[in-house]
């Protein structure tokens, strides 16, 4: 049976870019950096305290991966706290703080959480949730 997600990959188009976006501004941790004999590259990073690595890979000029949505959720145990630190690391926020009311508490907001959606160098886009 399937055990585990190992690796989550995003494609760049610059992976000098994306590895000091990834380690310098987003905290990541440097896993490996992996060279075929073709030439080819994939770098593995690793955000602070998780299992699942998010590999990056530049495919090549024009690829139609390169900045759309990733797909890939981050969490955050204090969220207002993440987001205020990577804007100041130079992080773009392509949507600001939201609260997702789901309407199962006493009072609004009472269930909901927050979340934000933040974008790399190309235009890959995350959401970050607490």
């Amino acid at each position: 049976m399937i055990s585990r997600l190992q690796v989550a990959t995003v494609f760049v188009s610059d992976l000098e870019r994306a590895i000091r976006f990834y380690v310098d501004a987003l905290g990541f941790d440097l896993v490996a950096d992996w060279r075929g004999d073709d030439g080819d590259r994939m770098v593995f990073t690793l955000p602070p305290g998780a299992e699942t690595e998010i590999g990056l890979y530049a495919p090549g000029a024009g690829d139609a991966r390169i900045g759309s949505s990733s797909g890939l959720v981050f969490t955050a145990d204090d969220i207002r706290a993440t987001v205020a630190e990577l804007k100041a690391r130079g992080v773009a926020f392509t949507r600001d703080l939201v609260m997702h009311d789901y309407g199962e508490g006493d009072g609004p907001g009472d269930t909901g959480d927050l979340e934000a959606e933040f974008a790399d160098p190309d235009g890959n886009r995350f959401l970050l949730h607490s």
